[in-house]
């Protein structure tokens, strides 16, 4: 009985900062900040104004995990200098996750894991290993959300070490991992028990915004997929795409990244990963010239097979986790939902 009083807690929002401090004073403490360009992940101090409000922050905080671009090792000449460095990762808190990120991760975590295969990469792993994930649920998802379509919940705790609850005045915290468990212990001090009301007004909460996302019938998607690869529906669907990579590098789940060399005058170098991205017309370029996917068609339905058809395959995952950042910020105004749609619905007519 002790145990499950201590998984559920109540945070006084106007202890905020003093949970901030404490946090940044053993951690890297990172939340949704607000700016003139909406949410963003920043570094946390006790006078930010954390965006509990808005739905996603533009960019995922995939980017803590699998950064943009980073140095794997340095050499000289034919000579391995470092690789990788001695255990750099600092201890990260994550405040403010919403659900469908925190998701992400645990897809990114069967590309980049031992899960699903024999490799793992030590650079990712190292940074999971010591970040605190500490979910926020959506009260109000946002008009493009469709997270409940795949999987997901507004409120879900997939991925969460805390899973946090906005109640108002308050937060309910809840331990979702021994991780959180310890997080909740350490942290008493500013808690206070949760009782059978806060308890109660969470799945009232949760039920509301699970009944407002909107939906996306996605039962009979894969067969259809496997089916309808050369549906001519793929040509109509990638006519209007530009090809910018907006959707990859702002989706949480997608991974893609090159690798490449960068060498001085005196044969000093670094190997670097950057991201990268399917829609591009480089990406499968081989070194003889020749590219397998010359096309938009091509490259669109690879992105759409990859994360509806292939890894469902691979992994038993579908890697879209409905946070609707795609849709959003698309400069085409494509957008996914009804990509899937004409798929469900057109597919295998030709």
């Amino acid at each position: 009985m002790g145990k499950q009083k201590q998984q559920a807690k109540i945070l006084d929002k106007a202890k905020l900062p003093d949970l901030i401090e404490a946090l940044s004073a053993r951690a890297v403490c990172l939340g949704p900040v607000r700016s003139a360009d909406g949410p963003r992940w920043e570094r946390l101090k006790p006078s930010s104004v954390l965006d509990l409000e808005s739905v996603n922050t533009r960019l995922s905080p995939k980017a803590v995990f699998l950064p943009q671009r980073e140095v794997l090792c340095t050499f000289r000449g034919d000579r391995l200098e470092d690789s990788p460095p001695e255990s750099e990762a600092e201890r990260t808190v994550l405040f403010g996750v919403r659900a469908c990120d925190a998701r992400a991760l645990q897809c990114l975590d069967l590309v980049f894991g031992p899960g699903q295969s024999r490799f793992s990469d030590p650079y990712y792993l190292e940074r999971r290993e010591r970040a605190l994930i500490i979910t926020l649920a959506c009260r109000e998802p946002g008009r493009a959300c469709f997270c409940t379509s795949v999987g997901g919940s507004p409120a879900g705790t997939e991925g969460a070490d805390v899973a946090a609850v906005d109640l108002g005045a308050e937060l309910l915290l809840t331990a979702v991992t021994d991780k959180g468990r310890d997080f909740l212990g350490e942290q008493e001090a500013l808690l206070t028990a949760a009782d059978q009301s806060h308890l109660e007004s969470a799945r009232n909460q949760a039920e509301r915004a699970r009944s407002l996302v909107g939906a996306v019938d996605l039962e009979k998607l894969t067969e259809t997929l496997a089916r309808d690869f050369d549906d001519p529906v793929w040509e109509e669907l990638a006519r209007p795409c530009l090809g910018c990579g907006v959707c990859a590098y702002l989706c949480p789940t997608c991974h893609c990244f090159d690798i490449s060399d960068e060498v001085d005058s005196r044969g000093a170098g670094v190997r670097i990963r950057s991201w990268d991205c399917c829609q591009y017309p480089l990406f499968t370029r081989h070194a003889s010239g020749h590219n397998p996917r010359v096309n938009r068609k091509q490259r669109l339905r690879q992105r759409i097979m990859h994360k509806y058809a292939y890894t469902v395959e691979n992994s038993g995952v579908i890697f879209c986790v409905g946070c609707g950042r795609c849709i959003l910020n698309c400069p085409a105004h494509l957008d996914i939902r009804v990509t899937l749609r004409a798929l469900q619905t057109r597919g295998g007519r030709s």
